[in-house]
């Protein structure tokens, strides 16, 4: 099946003008014969810079109440699934760092961002639901969840074949060369830990100090890259992936408990952290 990356630009906040580059972007799709688009994080809207004073609460919409589906109407006349990323605002206030899934002429589906990070109003979400396509099963980790092990594991082992990474890279100042590293190669590490494609929508270009380089790619299960973007380009990436899990993946690396030692260690390590000074990390003996 036929997969799209979108890495658009890098809009001021509070614009909603991707709506509409996104619809252009559907009408690409189409003639392309792509079944599913992933855009940025907070492509609408923009992402809140907080240290900068900008606020998420200006740019969140309500689904209950129907607020983002007054936003995406234009989007949602297609048959090509599109996974698009804004800032949730619940019914009791709480905000959260969101990708809604658009299929069928609706608004399909809702995922929350699990990991927002530390000094944020955004909440994180406590889902990580496995959705279908057909018969394609995928999930959704959002931005800063690729750089952690969990997200992408537990909807590989829900079944998912496709995962798919709204991010949004515009909180840069100036992105080092190990961060652009990162960016480049977590998706890799994670399609090749769980056996799965990894789609990555970045944003791309500059907004005053910040920089956003675009890390947009789609990598299939062995770690290649089908399409890479431009740095700093707007670009739709389209590439044919594998539409379901592979019967015979390698087991490597999901195989741990043959090695009690080893699994027993590391499911400490994941309960208490890292941190030495905590008694309960105590005796994890490095195993030879």
């Amino acid at each position: 099946m036929k997969v799209a990356s979108y890495q658009a630009p890098y809009l001021p906040f509070g614009s909603m003008d991707a709506v509409g580059l996104i619809a252009g972007q559907i009408t690409a799709c189409e003639a392309e014969g792509v079944e599913i688009l992933c855009c940025p994080e907070s492509v609408i809207g923009g992402l809140a810079h907080e240290s900068d004073g900008q606020s998420p609460s200006d740019v969140a919409l309500g689904v209950d109440n129907g607020e983002l589906r007054d936003v995406v109407a234009s989007l949602l006349r297609t048959s090509v699934l599109v996974i698009v990323g804004f800032t949730e605002r619940d019914t009791g206030g709480a905000l959260y760092s969101s990708a809604a899934v658009l299929a069928d002429g609706q608004v399909a589906a809702i995922h929350r961002k699990v990991y927002p990070g530390y000094r944020t109003v955004i909440r994180a979400g406590e889902h990580l639901p496995v959705f279908r396509h057909g018969s394609t099963p995928f999930g959704i980790i959002i931005c800063n969840d690729i750089w952690y092990v969990e997200p992408a594991r537990l909807l590989a082992a829900g079944g998912a074949a496709l995962l798919f990474v709204p991010t949004n890279g515009g909180h840069l100042r100036a992105p080092s060369a190990g961060f652009r590293a990162r960016g480049d190669n977590l998706p890799i590490a994670r399609a090749v830990e769980n056996s799965t494609t990894v789609v990555v929508a970045d944003v791309a270009g500059r907004q005053g100090e910040r920089f956003s380089y675009g890390s947009s790619a789609i990598v299939d299960p062995d770690g290649i890259v089908l399409a890479k973007a431009a740095s700093s380009t707007e670009t739709l990436l389209v590439a044919d992936v594998e539409p379901n899990r592979r019967i015979e993946a390698d087991p490597r690396g999901w195989d741990g408990y043959t090695n009690p030692a080893v699994s027993q260690a590391f499911l400490r390590l994941s309960q208490y952290g890292r941190d030495g000074n905590d008694d309960r990390s105590q005796g994890l003996a490095p195993v030879d």
